[in-house]
């Protein structure tokens, strides 16, 4: 195992961390965002990053979080420091003070983000694990961020395991990345990001594995991979919340625990152990086990579906759409019958709108849509009727869309 984080891997996951904190809170243009030519000379502000005062509180905040500098006290130090290469070494003397641990948050699609903490022992162990699955790998190419807690394992513990490059390859064109893959490389991606290869890239060199998590990969686009080139196509079941969980090579096949875990015998099917800690952990599936270690999932337990690999909850969606004054009642599903599955909703329409057109009704809905809703849970199609769709039972059911009613994505 190597040492706890070293200064190449705190500053990869830095720059991706402070990249999404000036996209996501800032509001910075993607241009000013390329956070794989940051390096630990590139200043703090002018003719760097050019934090304003502002933007280096909020990024001195969410470096504190995640890498836990609050708990010795250290955090202040970051904002004297005028290069990223000074808050490594503010961080690096974080670990050397007792800090184990980092704290990852959730994608927050419905609410606050949730804050998962996991001990970097822990995160060591499972990165291990993937060493010796790919240990005869000669580069990572990474199209994740950094900072989240697959792309952490995959992009920054894992090549300190086996001592490769890992290139961010998350600018890339789909059609540029294919071309780029060699015999020898392994792809840390996600159902979207694969997908976009089999939409747009010519046949990949031979040799080239894969990896796929943060949602599932539906069983044609693994093995159309396979197709275009790929010799293996690892799925990683996991969360935030949990790190990995299981994985498999074959979409056919049953998910295969990791080493870490444990199932137990109980009426609740979703519970497992933790081997290293002993806590219990509920999963937000539903699973059919096959034996102790191996078990198909059936869905998720909680109603959220993915959208881009972010959890979304259409009943949630829902409700904030028909806040808008011209929506009586909304239901919202996911539409797998686009390339790249997104949210629809069925509109029944209040007495409020009937002054405009149906199609001017619904523009003004979708824009109110995208001024007010995150990308993943915003609709990118409509249809209306004098009710919801219900089935014979009388609950809420899903509809054929009408392509005439589509907005743009």
């Amino acid at each position: 195992m190597p040492d706890i984080l070293s200064n190449n891997a705190i500053l990869r996951t830095l720059t991706s961390l402070l990249a999404a904190e000036l996209g996501g809170h800032a509001g910075r243009l993607p241009a000013n965002l390329l956070s794989s030519n940051w390096t630990a000379d590139t200043p703090i502000g002018e003719g760097g990053l050019m934090l304003d005062s502002f933007e280096r509180i909020a990024c001195c905040t969410a470096a504190s979080q995640f890498f836990r500098l609050h708990e010795v006290g250290i955090e202040d130090y970051l904002l004297i420091q005028k290069t990223l290469g000074g808050w490594v070494e503010i961080i690096r003397a974080g670990f050397n003070e007792g800090i184990a641990a980092l704290t990852f948050a959730t994608s927050g699609s419905t609410g606050a983000p949730k804050l998962c903490t996991h001990p970097i022992e822990a995160l060591m162990r499972e990165a291990g694990h993937w060493a010796r699955t790919f240990s005869d790998r000669k580069r990572i190419i990474q199209a994740v961020p950094a900072h989240h807690i697959y792309g952490f394992i995959f992009t920054t513990l894992l090549p300190e395991y086996i001592g490769l490059p890992s290139i961010d390859a998350r600018a890339m064109a789909p059609s540029s990345l294919a071309r780029q893959l060699q015999d020898g490389d392994l792809l840390v991606g996600f159902p979207a990001g694969h997908r976009s290869l089999l939409q747009a890239a010519p046949p990949v060199a031979e040799g080239v594995m894969a990896t796929s998590s943060t949602a599932p990969l539906p069983p044609d686009d693994n093995m159309a991979l396979r197709k275009l080139g790929f010799c293996s196509i690892t799925e990683i079941y996991g969360s935030t919340e949990t790190a990995g969980i299981a994985e498999r090579s074959n979409p056919r096949d049953a998910f295969k625990l990791l080493p870490n875990w444990i199932s137990i015998p109980s009426e609740d099917a979703m519970v497992m152990i933790n081997r290293a800690t002993g806590h219990p952990t509920k999963l937000p599936d539903r699973v059919e086990w096959v034996d102790p270690d191996h078990f198909h999932l059936r869905g998720r337990t909680d109603n959220a579906v993915q959208v881009g690999g972010i959890n979304v909850y259409p009943a949630t969606v829902a409700r904030r759409v028909a806040d808008h004054e011209f929506v009586a009642e909304c239901s919202i599903r996911l539409d797998t019958t686009l390339p790249e599955p997104r949210l629809k909703a069925f509109i029944v329409l209040a007495d409020t709108a009937a002054p405009l057109t149906t199609d001017a009704t619904l523009e003004t809905i979708d824009r109110w849509c995208r001024k007010n809703l995150p990308s993943p849970e915003r609709p990118v199609r409509f249809d209306i009727g004098p009710r919801l769709p219900r089935d014979p039972m009388g609950k809420l059911c899903d509809w054929p869309s009408t392509k005439a009613l589509a907005t743009s994505h």
